[in-house]
C-alpha cells in the first residue's frame, strides 16, 4: 500500500516496511517457520532504523491482526523502550495485540512512558484480558468518550476514589462519531506527548532554575489533545452536519488549536491583570 499513501496527499512521508502479501501467504504456511523468522526480521530492520529520528512512537491505526506482524510490532517496541526509552501511544490494533496470551503478561515495561487510548469496549476488553501487566509508573490511560478520562494505569475506571488521580476533557464535541477520528486522537495525542518530551529534554539539559516539567505534565499533554480533537469535532459538525466525515475534523484541527489557545491566552491575560 506505500504507493498509494504516497498518492494520497503530497506531505505524507511513507517508508513501506513490509509486503503484505508476501506476510499473509506466509502465515498460511505452518510449516515455514525459518521464512517467517526472515519476514518478521526483516520489518523489524527497516523499523528500528528509522525510530532514533522520533520523539514518540504511534502504534495501532492501520496495523492490522496479522499475527506475524503483531510479533514484528512486539519486538519494535521492546527496541523503542528497551534501547530508546522511546514514549509510545498505542490504539486500535496495537490494543488488540496487548489482550493475546504471548503479549498481555510481558511487552510493556516501565522503561519509557505509555499512553493507551481505548474506547469503552477496547478498555473493557483488555481490563478482562488475563494476565495483562501493565506499567504501574509510566502507562496512562485515554478512555474515549463522551467524556474523555486520562489516569494512570493502575487506578480503575470505576474507582470510587473521592480525589482520583487523573483528568477529565469536558469540551463539548460534535454530534456525530465518524469513523476515523479515534485516529485523528491518537496522533494528536501523539504530537502532544512529542512536545511535552522535547521541553523536559531541553529543561533538563538546562541549568537555569526557572520553571521545571512536573509529572502532571503528561497527563495534561493528553488531556489538551483530547480538548483540542473534541473542538476540532464540533466545528467539523457545525460545517457539515450528518455528512460529516473524519477528513473534515482532520480539517478543523488547525483552526481548533488556534481558537483555544487564543482563548488560553486570553484567560492568562485576565488573570494578570
Amino acid at each position: 500500500a506505500g504507493m498509494p499513501l504516497k498518492s494520497y496527499s503530497p506531505e505524507l512521508m511513507v517508508s513501506p516496511v513490509y509486503r503484505a502479501e508476501a506476510f499473509d501467504n506466509c502465515n498460511k504456511d505452518t510449516n515455514n517457520e525459518e521464512e517467517k523468522e526472515r519476514l518478521i526480521a526483516t520489518m523489524v530492520e527497516n523499523v528500528v532504523g528509522m525510530l532514533e529520528k522520533l520523539h514518540v512512537l504511534i502504534l495501532g491505526p492501520g496495523l492490522g491482526r496479522c499475527p506475524l506482524v503483531l510479533e514484528a510490532t512486539a519486538r519494535i517496541i521492546r527496541h523503542a523502550q528497551h534501547e530508546l526509552g522511546l514514549p509510545l501511544v498505542m490504539d486500535a490494533d496495537a490494543l488488540f495485540m496487548l489482550t493475546q496470551p504471548q503479549y498481555a503478561g510481558s511487552l510493556l515495561t516501565n522503561e519509557s512512558l505509555v499512553v493507551l487510548t481505548p474506547n469503552v469496549v477496547e478498555w473493557k476488553r483488555l481490563e478482562q484480558t488475563e494476565g495483562l501487566v501493565l506499567p504501574e509508573r509510566t502507562c496512562w490511560i485515554v478512555e474515549k468518550g463522551a467524556v474523555d478520562t486520562i489516569r494512570p494505569a493502575n487506578v480503575s475506571s470505576s474507582s470510587s476514589d473521592k480525589n482520583p488521580v487523573g483528568m477529565a476533557c469536558n469540551e463539548k464535541g460534535g454530534w456525530k462519531r465518524s469513523g476515523g477520528i479515534g485516529d485523528i486522537l491518537s496522533g494528536t495525542v501523539g504530537t502532544l506527548v512529542a512536545w511535552n518530551r522535547i521541553l523536559t529534554e531541553q529543561q533538563n539539559n538546562n541549568d537555569d532554575d526557572g520553571d521545571k516539567t512536573s509529572p502532571n505534565d503528561l497527563p495534561l499533554a493528553c488531556w489538551t489533545a483530547c480538548c483540542f480533537v473534541k473542538r476540532a469535532t464540533k466545528l467539523a459538525f457545525d460545517r457539515k452536519k450528518r455528512s460529516m466525515t473524519a477528513p473534515n475534523v482532520l480539517e478543523d484541527l488547525g483552526p481548533a488549536i488556534e481558537e483555544m489557545t487564543k482563548e488560553m491566552m486570553d484567560t492568562c491575560q485576565t488573570n494578570e491583570d
